[in-house]
């Protein structure tokens, strides 16, 4: 993989895992600050943040704790396909919504209206 596929596979060693015998890296587990900072910049509009900004990110984000590069790269990456997902979920929810409402609002009553007992209409 040349890393220019432009698919979402991640190289092992990205994800921690090492070579055999060598233990994978822990998982990075957030503190409360580097969440709240990351999604106060994610309000402010940062979506795809470049290499320098992610290295700014990742050194003001060390005063609260271990964070490596990767995590805030893969933090924004995550948190874009969760708000669309989200953002597609709730706009389906109120189609559902409306188009329960609407069907229900606009829809003739059920009469029932028996055969003449002829069997002919006139």
């Amino acid at each position: 993989m040349d890393g220019c596929s432009g698919t979402s596979e991640v190289p092992a060693m990205v994800v921690g895992g090492g070579a055999a015998g060598t233990p994978a890296a822990s998982r990075w587990n957030p503190t409360k600050e580097q969440i709240d900072m990351l999604e106060n910049l994610y309000r402010q509009g940062l979506r795809t943040p470049t290499a320098d900004q992610i290295q700014e990110i990742t050194g003001r984000l060390q005063t609260y704790g271990h964070i490596e590069g990767k995590n805030v790269f893969y933090w924004f990456q995550n948190h874009k396909a969760r708000q669309r997902q989200k953002e597609k979920q709730d706009h389906l929810s109120l189609f559902r919504q409306y188009n329960h409402h609407h069907r229900h609002l606009h829809q003739p009553p059920f009469v029932h209206i028996p055969p003449p007992p002829n069997g002919s209409f006139f």
